[in-house]
């Protein structure tokens, strides 16, 4: 189903009430110079005032795609893409989905937002946060709330965590659990993105690690048992460098100094350059 849309020019999705013009769902994926509500806002007012109906709104640096409902709108902020149908086909399923769940509570509408969190799920599985190699292994650390984490979204989410043993692919856990592969999708994007799992694959000389944000008391535990080659390899991490070209300029034996290496990957305080959490 994602095959055809690139996630990584995604940059904001949001639902908004055609009645009252106010957004009441919104899913941010990237940093956005402009005030992702004052968009909101202009989208709804020309929608509203157009006298023939809009359904791309193209800026400098972005495009507004924009699918309307009965009741609702939604609207897709992303670089300029070469063919909109696939995101399009997209949004049509997202909005009819949201309208058909939600369409007693949009009839009776008393300004409470929050019932509506637990969709932004759904828009995940559609439009994950990124697509992720299935061959690589998510590892648990300590992470930031999720504000759409309730319900059944949490059901899920837990679920997947139990499947995580430090082993197991993400395509053997799809392969395993009950959730779908857009489920697991979803649930994978969104634990990376606030930083609850990273992945690890086999490493290689090639390949190029970063610094990531972990405990300082992991850190500390570990420079204790292994002194001052944890502190060497942590600083020389900085994504700049190959492993090999790394391991070749310190003074430690080279199976002492990939057992650390893996250590630190596997507790969370190293991890391949691009396959970080997202922020």
């Amino acid at each position: 189903m994602h095959l055809a849309v690139d996630v990584s020019r995604i940059r904001y999705v949001s639902i908004i009430r055609l009645e009252g013009g106010e957004s009441i769902l919104s899913l941010p994926y990237a940093t956005m110079t402009v005030d992702p509500d004052l968009i909101a806002g202009f989208v709804t007012a020309v929608i509203i005032f157009a006298k023939t109906p809009i359904r791309t709104i193209r800026k400098a640096a972005y495009d507004i795609l924009i699918e309307v409902g009965k009741q609702v709108l939604i609207l897709l902020v992303v670089d300029p893409v070469p063919d909109e149908t696939p995101y399009r086909n997209q949004l049509k399923e997202i909005l009819k989905k949201f309208e058909t769940r939600y369409e007693e509570s949009l009839s009776d509408f008393d300004g409470d937002i929050r019932l509506f969190r637990e969709f932004c799920f759904s828009i995940l599985v559609h439009f994950p946060y990124h697509q992720i190699d299935h061959d690589l292994v998510p590892l648990k650390r300590k992470g930031e709330q999720i504000p759409y984490r309730v319900g059944e979204v949490d059901e899920k989410m837990e679920e997947f965590e139990d499947f995580i043993n430090g082993k197991r692919s993400l395509g053997e856990i799809v392969n395993r659990i009950a959730l779908t592969d857009g489920e697991v999708m979803a649930v994978a994007s969104a634990l990376a993105k606030f930083k609850w799992i990273h992945f690890k694959k086999p490493l290689t000389n090639k390949d190029v690690l970063v610094r990531l944000e972990c405990d300082p008391m992991v850190i500390e535990r570990l420079k204790a048992q292994y002194g001052k080659p944890v502190d060497d390899l942590i600083r020389c991490f900085d994504g700049s460098q190959e492993i090999q070209e790394i391991t070749q300029t310190l003074p430690y034996d080279t199976s002492a100094i990939w057992f650390l290496i893996n250590l630190l990957v596997d507790t969370g305080c190293l991890g391949l350059a691009g396959l970080q959490p997202l922020g």
